[in-house]
């Protein structure tokens, strides 16, 4: 598959998880009364679950995976040779419908063979985003917002 191929393959599938996203996200505002963050902890499994199928299913064999093969600004083209539906579903769908689900693909994949670097992602993504919002948040207020 072309260069150009899979990037049209991955915005594709960014669209409709993006799309998806907001839809469920919106029903979920509509026809609940439950806190806006149950619905994000709704898509963020739902999202696990689907990266998961879709990279067990298209892949060949999980030693075959590592992170530098998921990882789309590198040699996913040349190592994984990334099909038309890893693009569309993994990378493209999975990506826009929740970010969550490559990291815990990602963490899934550290946990087969390196437990420290898995846990080491787990707590230091989870603070320093956390601490990157709080940061981004502080330094918008600057500008007058609020």
């Amino acid at each position: 598959m072309t260069f150009t191929l899979t990037m049209l393959f991955i915005m594709a599938g960014g669209s409709l998880g993006a799309l998806a996203r907001f839809l469920c996200q919106g029903l979920a505002a509509r026809c609940t009364s439950w806190p806006g963050w149950i619905p994000v902890l709704i898509i963020n499994v739902l999202g696990s679950i689907i990266i998961g199928i879709a990279v067990a299913w298209l892949s060949i064999d999980i030693k075959d995976l590592n992170l530098q093969n998921l990882n789309p600004a590198t040699r996913v083209l040349e190592e994984l040779a990334l099909n038309e539906m890893m693009a569309l579903i993994a990378v493209g769908f999975c990506g826009a419908f929740t970010t969550f689900s490559t990291f815990s693909l990602e963490n899934y994949l550290l946990s087969i063979d390196k437990k420290g670097q898995m846990l080491l992602n787990m707590i230091g993504t989870t603070l320093l985003a956390y601490g990157g919002v709080m940061l981004g948040w502080f330094l918008g207020s600057l500008g007058g917002g609020s």
